[in-house]
């Protein structure tokens, strides 16, 4: 994530154009969901085995946090902001420590 948003921002700044096209295309909108299945998927069986006890509902809130983490500091108000390797980490054990109760 890190990389992306220091050294590959117009990667994640293209994926947003991609998403956006999808929603005025359906054939791009069913390989787009289809893409994203699989990585749901995958999400879930991490969050599964690490114990959630909603893995389906934790995906959205992991892949929300993530998504908006990105937005924001590729093409938002903290794009001359970008956090460090330690702040992202923190992030994220925070979000999993509250979603595992832990």
């Amino acid at each position: 994530m890190h990389r992306s948003l220091t050294q590959g921002r117009a990667l994640p700044i293209a994926r947003y154009e991609l998403a956006l096209e999808a929603t005025r295309r359906p054939e791009l909108r069913a390989c787009y969901d289809r893409v994203g299945a699989v990585f749901k998927e995958q999400l879930a069986l991490m969050l599964t085995a690490v114990g959630s006890p909603d893995p389906d509902r934790h995906v959205l809130s992991l892949v929300a946090w993530a998504d908006g983490l990105m937005f924001a500091c590729a093409a938002g108000s903290f794009s001359t902001e970008v956090p460090n390797r330690a702040r992202i980490r923190a992030g994220v054990r925070e979000l999993l420590a509250g979603m595992l109760g832990r």
